[in-house]
């Protein structure tokens, strides 16, 4: 555990020693606007004060991505600058991981005579785990805590079956979903401007630019500019542009279809109340709109069953049984997969996205998770894996979701003798090659045609394909099948 020195108290808001104060302590919810932590804080009557904490061995440990821990930099940026304008100063500070955060919270609290501590929910069992122990120590030195929903449209464990139990299928999840939420979402405006604050700085604390950051290329950067202002730009040329055209385009990578606000849903820079929101109060209700809505609640689904089965987050598949899958090892293949190298071009270029933008068309997400898991049947979890180390909107409940329907070991999966052939998949999803041309210029001068499975003019220096789709279909069918004698 980390040994919190305590400070000598000085200094406190207005230079009254007993003036109490509130804290708002940051994580995935770097905003100002639809805030309820921060909101309800500063509508308290008392001075705010915020922090945000890093832990980059945690973040090691949660394999999250360099593009999304340079991202969270960015819009740490942001939002101290935000915050700064309605008068509260964001603080910062480091610790390796969550095991040491109770006692930073304690020594926080009591340094700064914090009456009262307000954060924004998050769901995974190791965040679960460290709130709770915040908690307790929080009410051991006499300061009242306050969570609140903000990363899903619903509260967990609200949406049920006639009989209480989880939805286990994501369609009557949906209709249910949309009963529930036909009342207005409550939006929270930013709050106010505060009252002018100053506070002792902490031994701990530390400068933005002090904390164990990394570093991404600048094109990355401009790909995904930060802030609120950045990611409200987004939605509503989203929503004036695209989401008409939603449903035709979406499964096309070639084409700017869709609205690309993953990495701000992930990080918290937008709320998923706003983006439903814009839905249905500026683009009226066609079948386009509806089916980007689908992909809102498929997002809120996942969440909703990491919340109910915590295996999830302990690598577990949500089908127990298939966890006696005997999965193949194979590095060569695997290594082969996750550089882009497989000798089908639709796989190699999306994985090629991958490693140069830090994310992938959902489309080629399934496509490339089914090829792993299914025709080279290695252990979705390493995939999964590969995913959240490189994803810029890398989450656990979306992309641990969308790995095991694929592999068809979650929840709604797909069947197991469902495979997506990649080869007929380009054909569909990327007829002329555009998508496929850019990330493999040494393809561009095949035909059409050729593009897709490149055999009898392939470039000498792209690979020949690593598998005969035939015979890993037969293999992962056998296995499944004979899942039922295990």
């Amino acid at each position: 555990m980390l040994a919190v020195k305590l400070l000598p108290v000085m200094g406190w808001a207005f230079g009254s020693k007993g003036m109490r104060n509130q804290l708002v302590w940051f994580r995935n919810d770097l905003r100002i606007n639809d805030n309820p932590a921060l909101f309800y804080a500063s509508e308290s009557g008392e001075p705010t004060i915020a922090v945000y904490v890093a832990t980059p061995q945690q973040w090691q440990l949660h394999d999250d991505a360099h593009s999304k821990i340079d991202f969270w930099r960015r819009n740490l940026h942001c939002l101290y600058d935000s915050l700064a304008e309605l008068n509260i100063t964001l603080h910062f500070f480091q610790v390796p991981t969550y095991q040491q955060v109770p006692d930073l919270i304690t020594s926080v609290c009591e340094q700064w005579n914090i009456s009262q501590l307000h954060f924004n929910q998050q769901y995974a069992v190791n965040e679960q785990e460290r709130d709770q122990h915040v908690v307790d120590v929080c009410s051991q030195i006499d300061v009242q805590t306050h969570s609140y929903n903000e990363q899903l449209l619903l509260t967990p464990k609200s949406v049920r079956t006639k009989v209480g139990e989880p939805f286990k299928v994501f369609t009557p999840f949906a209709r249910q979903a949309r009963q529930q939420m036909q009342e207005p979402l409550v939006m929270l405006p930013a709050p106010k401007r505060q009252n002018s604050i100053k506070v002792t700085r902490l031994r701990e604390e530390l400068e933005l630019q002090d904390v164990s950051w990394v570093s991404v290329g600048k094109a990355v950067q401009d790909m995904w500019p930060a802030g609120e202002e950045s990611a409200e730009v987004k939605l509503i040329h989203f929503y004036e542009n695209n989401i008409q055209s939603y449903e035709q385009n979406r499964d096309s990578p070639s084409v700017s279809g869709t609205s690309q606000l993953s990495p701000y849903l992930a990080s918290g820079v937008i709320s998923i109340k706003q983006c439903w929101h814009a839905t249905t109060h500026y683009c009226g209700r066609s079948d386009s709109v509806i089916v980007w809505q689908n992909e809102l609640l498929w997002r809120e689904f996942y969440n909703h069953i990491l919340i109910d089965y915590p295996q999830i987050s302990k690598h577990k598949p949500w089908k127990i049984k298939t966890d006696t899958i005997q999965w193949r090892d194979n590095e060569t293949e695997l290594r082969a997969w996750q550089l882009g190298q497989t000798g089908f071009p639709i796989i190699d270029a999306a994985m090629r996205q991958l490693l140069s933008c830090g994310w992938m068309h959902n489309r080629l997400r399934m496509i490339t998770a089914m090829f792993l898991s299914k025709h080279l049947m290695i252990d979705w979890r390493l995939g999964e894996r590969w995913f959240m180390k490189h994803l810029i909107d890398g989450d656990l409940a979306a992309n641990n979701g969308g790995w095991q329907w694929c592999a068809s070991t979650g929840t709604d999966a797909v069947p197991y003798f469902r495979l997506f052939n990649p080869v007929r998949q380009s054909e569909r999803f990327d007829p002329e090659g555009k998508f496929i041309r850019h990330y493999l210029p040494e393809l561009s001068a095949l035909s059409n045609k050729e593009i897709h499975f490149p055999i009898k003019n392939r470039p000498e220096e792209y690979p020949m394909p690593i598998i005969d789709l035939a015979d890993g279909r037969k293999r992962v069918l056998a296995e499944f099948k004979a899942l039922g004698t295990k």
